[in-house]
């Protein structure tokens, strides 16, 4: 009733709790908007502690709409904030990579490897920093730099058909191939999944639904299979019910 103040008042105490009960290896996401989202943090970093934060992901909850047509003040609001906080740096991260766009693909992978055919991108092996971070130096095809590889392991690349040289002289870069390639790892913010619709088969008519979409990759990401999730505000049922689909308790 008291408006910021009340809902303080009501999660620190949860968010103790939900520390206590959080695995070793587990993570603890929060969802919230604009009003409280800053005063949450503040209390995360000191529940979970700061070095404990992993990120802040964006995601759009919403599309375009015309609050100023409406007579607001202010840029239309259309994301929400998840926090994301370890237990301790030993928790689950189940890197996702998303497909390239064919745009980047054309853009990037404009090279075709001549005995197999198969499109690449040429990627550095020089080491930045050089002896300062332990790198190895030596000469390479004619040209001496610091390397990521030790010589042993680009001799291995040479033969295996990943090193890529422009020409005599110039530095050795290596072959990316695009079938290789696991995509764009996921970033924090997240733009390509939707609220749920009136019309949508999963609708269930709750206020603050959440799309099962977002709670897979939220599953995906920071468990495997037969982790443990909890959802403290079960809402509508969806963690639960993405949660069985994935495999997990």
């Amino acid at each position: 009733k008291n408006g910021t103040s009340s809902y303080l008042q009501m999660i620190v105490p949860r968010l103790i709790l939900m520390r206590e009960l959080l695995s070793e290896q587990g993570s603890i996401y929060v969802h919230i908007d604009w009003h409280v989202g800053h005063y949450v943090k503040v209390i995360m970093d000191e529940l979970f502690g700061k070095e404990n934060f992993v990120n802040e992901i964006v995601w759009r909850r919403t599309f375009a709409h015309g609050d100023v047509g409406q007579g607001a003040k202010h840029l239309g609001r259309l994301h929400d904030v998840i926090l994301v906080y370890g237990k301790n740096p030993d928790y689950i991260l189940n890197l996702i990579y998303k497909p390239y766009e064919k745009e980047y693909i054309e853009k990037h992978f404009t090279h075709i490897d001549d005995k197999t055919g198969r499109k690449f991108q040429s990627v550095s092996l020089t080491a930045p920093g050089g002896a300062a971070k332990g790198n190895p130096y030596y000469e390479f095809l004619g040209v001496k730099r610091f390397w990521q590889y030790s010589k042993e392991n680009m001799q291995k690349l040479l033969k295996e058909g990943k090193i890529f040289q422009s020409s005599s002289g110039n530095v050795p870069r290596k072959k990316m191939f695009l079938d290789e390639s696991p995509g764009v790892p996921l970033q924090d913010i997240w733009m390509d999944i939707s609220p749920v619709q009136g019309q949508a088969k999963e609708n269930r008519d709750y206020g603050t639904q959440k799309p099962e979409k977002l709670m897979e990759r939220i599953i995906s990401l920071s468990t495997n299979p037969d982790s443990i999730i909890a959802d403290f505000f079960s809402g509508s049922g969806t963690t639960g019910a993405v949660a069985e689909k994935l495999g997990r308790k």
